[in-house]
């Protein structure tokens, strides 16, 4: 089954619709047409995946008509792989409290792996010092400070690292495509991350907003970023609303 933009939107928007409104019926069986030979969630992140609607009926019997859902990011990779910013709106005592999860999505064979990174991991001197260098990165970008930003990919990993861009697509060595991505961007684009997720698994989520003008007017197209750091390195993979 291949899914294409439009349909992955329809079902983000379908199912959180279903979600605030209650329907719990029609919400499993969005995720049912999507995913016709089932969808596993792994949540939290490192977790092994769990059977998918158990953990939907165990969050719906917690949370439902507590939390309201929408979507303000999707953003795709190829091969039925897309991740979204989910923003969750929490009335109590009269005020609403925001905050925003990210997930990851993959879809195939009539499958779904979903992946939840929230902020409840407790932090580590790990994910302590995946955090600093993920700042560190997107700040040196920002100052055009070219050897610094490539330093402090050489200090966190070495040159033990890959870039999938798009996800779903083969890795391309990190040193080039980071090259490649600075002659390209980084004179005219601003990498504004605006949440990062370190998940005790020592996996990073990233909402970024890539801020640029366009005949003269501002324009921010979303990305989601993915590091995961083992053994063998650091592994980076890149989806834009725009692909």
């Amino acid at each position: 089954m291949s899914i294409d933009p439009d349909q992955i939107r329809a079902f983000m928007h379908q199912q959180g619709e279903q979600w605030n409104t209650g329907d719990h019926e029609g919400f499993l069986a969005t995720y049912r047409a999507i995913a016709p030979n089932g969808f596993r969630i792994e949540f939290p992140v490192g977790q092994p995946p769990k059977d998918g609607p158990t953990v939907m009926d165990q969050l719906w019997a917690g949370y439902q008509g507590k939390m309201f859902m929408t979507y303000p990011v999707i953003a795709f990779g190829a091969n039925g792989e897309f991740a979204v910013i989910e923003k969750v709106d929490a009335p109590v005592d009269g005020e609403t409290h925001t905050h925003h999860t990210i997930h990851s999505y993959v879809v195939r064979d009539g499958e779904m792996l979903i992946r939840y990174f929230t902020d409840a991991a407790p932090a580590t001197a790990a994910t302590d010092a995946t955090r600093d260098f993920l700042t560190r990165q997107y700040d040196h970008w920002n100052a055009g400070e070219r050897d610094e930003f490539f330093a402090a990919y050489d200090t966190f990993t070495g040159d033990r690292f890959d870039v999938e861009f798009p996800p779903g697509t083969p890795p391309n060595p990190g040193t080039p495509m980071l090259e490649q991505l600075w002659h390209g961007y980084q004179a005219t684009t601003k990498l504004r991350y605006r949440q990062i997720v370190v998940a005790e698994s020592n996996e990073a989520a990233v909402w970024v907003g890539n801020e640029r003008e366009v005949d003269g007017q501002p324009q921010v197209n979303n990305s989601i970023e993915f590091y995961s750091v083992g053994d063998d390195g650091l592994h980076i993979r890149y989806f834009h609303e725009g692909h």
